[in-house]
């Protein structure tokens, strides 16, 4: 289920999405990255969680923050699934946590390092909530006392993240400088503070959801290579090398999956 939040967390948080599941026990799962970073809170078992670099599982926090992830990672459910992932604009982190976004790359941050022992407060609300807009009121008075700034005030940040959203990824580094009045340097600089990655890296990522949206309205039976054009790729095997290195899996894989959860989020 996704909702909306309300008006004023809006220029912080994406939407909400709320997963339940009492059916897939011990079921594996894959994230990859779709340039937003989150809040995650467990109201029902955690996860288990694997980086291809680890060599064993870490259960997840009860409630975490996450920032940008630059490779896919595997999880394992433990028990009946119950969580809300607060999914955040790619500059939240930097307006939620005072910190720069890409020391959260690629990690998993128990809420209570940034919060204290108030957090123990909102999850014991979260497990006792009876439905789910219970649930995202508890987050949202959270929120609402936590958020002190809004949208960056960088003017060429901000022009930035706008144009490679209105060209769907489909945009060069060199094709932004041409309309941005600052250097590379200082355009990587403000990448890598305010959404942890650098812009191209950015914009790939974009490219990418861009075309799963297309493949979400593209008939089944149909080949793929009709909206790999539209989606920016060269040909079907650049968009296959790309695909399998952001997510593990080939796009054909991906669309026979039945069970996304989200877009970047699916049932192995």
């Amino acid at each position: 289920m996704q909702l909306p939040p309300t008006a004023a967390l809006s220029s912080i948080v994406k939407h909400y999405l709320i997963l339940e599941s009492d059916r897939n026990i011990h079921s594996n799962y894959r994230l990859f990255s779709d340039g937003n970073p989150g809040i995650v809170f467990h109201y029902k078992n955690q996860f288990k969680q694997l980086y291809h670099n680890d060599v064993a599982q870490q259960t997840q926090p009860r409630s975490f923050v996450y920032g940008q992830i630059t490779h896919y990672y595997d999880l394992q459910a433990t028990g009946s699934l119950g969580m809300v992932v607060v999914v955040l604009h790619p500059y939240s982190i930097n307006a939620l946590f005072k910190v720069s976004a890409d020391e959260l790359n690629n990690s998993t941050i128990n809420l209570i390092d940034f919060y204290g022992s108030e957090v123990h407060e909102i999850e014991a609300q979260i497990q006792s909530a009876k439905c789910s807009h219970e649930i995202i009121a508890v987050i949202e008075k959270f929120l609402l006392k936590k958020m002190t700034a809004a949208y960056p005030t960088e003017a060429a940040f901000n022009q930035a993240i706008s144009l490679i959203y209105q060209h769907k990824g489909i945009v060069t580094v060199e094709g932004l400088l041409k309309i941005i009045p600052v250097t590379e340097r200082q355009l990587q600089r403000k990448f890598k503070h305010y959404i942890g990655i650098n812009p191209k890296k950015f914009a790939d990522v974009i490219k990418l959801q861009h075309f799963l949206k297309l493949l979400k309205n593209h008939p089944p039976d149909d080949k793929l290579a009709a909206i790999v054009y539209d989606s920016g790729y060269y040909d079907q095997a650049h968009l296959n090398n790309w695909f399998k290195k952001s997510s593990g899996v080939t796009p054909l894989q991906y669309r026979s999956n039945s069970n996304l959860l989200a877009i970047n989020f699916m049932q192995m």
